[in-house]
């Protein structure tokens, strides 16, 4: 799962650390994303896109095993179960128990559940797969406007704030679905 050079990898590792924000294309857009941990890059993100902080954000990883610092325990059974409702065909978030030290900026103000997903968009994934973490993956758009589709537009929107990384979107028309895990309950279809 190739996606990134080797130099543009340490670029936006170091980057990320430092509290940037990556733009990149997901499956049926170009998300914003951060460092999941990083408070500095998680209100940079709120603002860019004029959200409402209380909301809380999607955490996007390569495998369950990026998810292990924000996601509350989970048994063997359970990983599996997950890790086979990921493999269907569309875009999937699932709304699990976060644990403790998860801030409130990307939960929620509240909210004891965390959003993550296994993207379907290989570049999602790759990009993930070779930082090797987590990311937070919201639409790159202000608060109700259009979502980027494309590298250009994200670039026109978002200029020098992030780091736009180059790639073509999936072919999903809408976001992903939400689904409340324990109680199975959609929550956006």
């Amino acid at each position: 799962m190739r996606y990134l050079s080797g130099s543009l990898k340490s670029k936006i590792k170091h980057y990320l650390k430092q509290g940037g924000i990556i733009a990149y294309p997901t499956e049926s857009c170009f998300g914003l994303g951060c460092l999941p941990q990083h408070i500095k890059a998680l209100k940079k993100i709120i603002h860019l896109k004029k959200r409402p902080a209380h909301k809380g954000l999607i955490v996007i990883g390569n495998n369950i095993y990026q998810f292990r610092r924000i996601i509350a325990k989970i048994n063997q059974q359970e990983k599996q179960l997950l890790n086979q409702q990921w493999q269907q065909k569309n875009a999937t978030t699932y709304l699990l128990p976060t644990n403790k030290q998860v801030l409130p900026i990307l939960r929620g103000r509240g909210r004891q559940l965390i959003a993550v997903r296994l993207p379907k968009h290989n570049g999602a994934r790759a990009i993930c797969s070779q930082l090797n973490t987590a990311l937070v993956s919201t639409s790159a758009n202000r608060s109700h406007q259009k979502p980027c589709r494309n590298t250009r537009e994200a670039q026109r929107i978002f200029g020098k704030q992030v780091l736009v990384i180059k790639g073509l979107i999936g072919k999903q028309n809408k976001p992903s679905t939400i689904i409340d895990w324990q109680s199975k309950k959609i929550i956006r279809n």
